[in-house]
């Protein structure tokens, strides 16, 4: 986790709760892998050895097995997590308003006035959602958990058939991240700074409107926002693109890795591959740990992006510190 998350959560005393809440959500991906994997192998073994009439038992308990893992993580969401959201924002909040409070008046007009509203709304969201909304680093501490485990699992199955795997989605990654991805945080940083404007202008459009008309400037601010608002949409539409081209490499990679997985499988089946089952229990956890690294790779995306208001809402509640 980034150190100024860190200092955030502990600043106003949920850390202890979010790590908790951190150990009970982590298993929830690797064990709705394995349940997958393992729901696949046995109903191939079933039907090879024409024992249909299992089918029916063998798919209720998964079922009930799935019910009850779907079970405890709506019950870890709605029992821990929402509460600490709610914590967290509140504190955030609070803090944040009461040294808006103590600022002078003229601290609050103009441009710098919207720079303290953006720090109170969007940046306060903004660092709560790199804790706790979906795609972010709840969803990335799961998906690395499940890809480390998942790894190990395919290891021990069949290592050639893990590092034709896991190579082909590794090359997508890095690609990702050295070159697509690389630009998204300043993208979000510069649509920040253009929403920041943006706020000051219309501020400044419904407080000053006398002095506007008496200049006959209504024609020039309202070319001014249109631009501002041109600007975020621009900005935020890089990043959007970036993001979207990043995914398209990791679709492809998930379809060249499956296909190198199942036609070399089919090569050594009945020697280093037990047989079909297990083939195609090793493609489940392929699959499953393509989908982590997809999701590591979002994750780290949004979290680029909302950690600017952390470090901005870090300005504020720990700037006595």
């Amino acid at each position: 986790m980034n150190k100024e998350a860190v200092k955030m959560l502990k600043e106003v005393g949920v850390w202890k709760r979010f790590i908790v809440m951190m150990i009970l959500r982590s298993p929830f991906d690797i064990l709705n892998s394995v349940l997958t994997a393992n729901l696949m192998c046995s109903f191939i073994r079933i039907i090879e050895k024409e024992e249909k009439e299992k089918l029916a038992g063998n798919a209720f308990l998964y079922l009930l097995f799935t019910i009850l893992l779907f079970a405890y993580n709506m019950i870890i969401w709605q029992g821990i997590s929402a509460k600490t959201t709610i914590l967290l924002q509140k504190g955030l909040r609070k803090k944040v308003f009461s040294k808006i409070l103590e600022l002078p008046p003229e601290e609050l007009k103009g441009k710098k006035g919207a720079d303290w509203i953006s720090r109170l709304n969007s940046d306060i969201d903004k660092a709560c959602g790199y804790l706790t909304l979906p795609i972010n680093y709840l969803h990335m501490l799961n998906a690395l958990v499940n890809l480390l485990i998942s790894s190990v699992i395919m290891a021990f199955l069949n290592i050639e058939l893990y590092l034709i795997g896991i190579v082909v989605a590794l090359a997508a990654f890095a690609i990702n991240v050295l070159f697509v991805s690389k630009p998204i945080g300043k993208y979000k940083e510069d649509a920040r700074k253009s929403l920041v404007e943006y706020t000051s202008l219309i501020e400044v459009s419904t407080k000053d409107r006398d002095i506007i008309t008496m200049f006959e400037g209504e024609n020039f601010l309202r070319n001014r926002i249109e631009e501002k608002s041109k600007e975020i949409f621009r900005e935020n539409m890089k990043a959007h693109n970036r993001s979207s081209l990043g995914n398209m490499f990791f679709a492809f990679s998930g379809m060249l890795g499956y296909l190198m997985i199942l036609v070399r499988g089919d090569a050594i089946m009945g020697k280093n591959m037990e047989d079909f089952a297990q083939l195609c229990k090793m493609t489940q956890y392929r699959s499953r740990s393509a989908m982590s690294l997809g999701c590591i790779y979002n994750c780290v995306n949004n979290m680029k992006g909302n950690l600017v208001g952390v470090k901005r809402v870090n300005e504020v509640i720990l700037q006595e510190k």
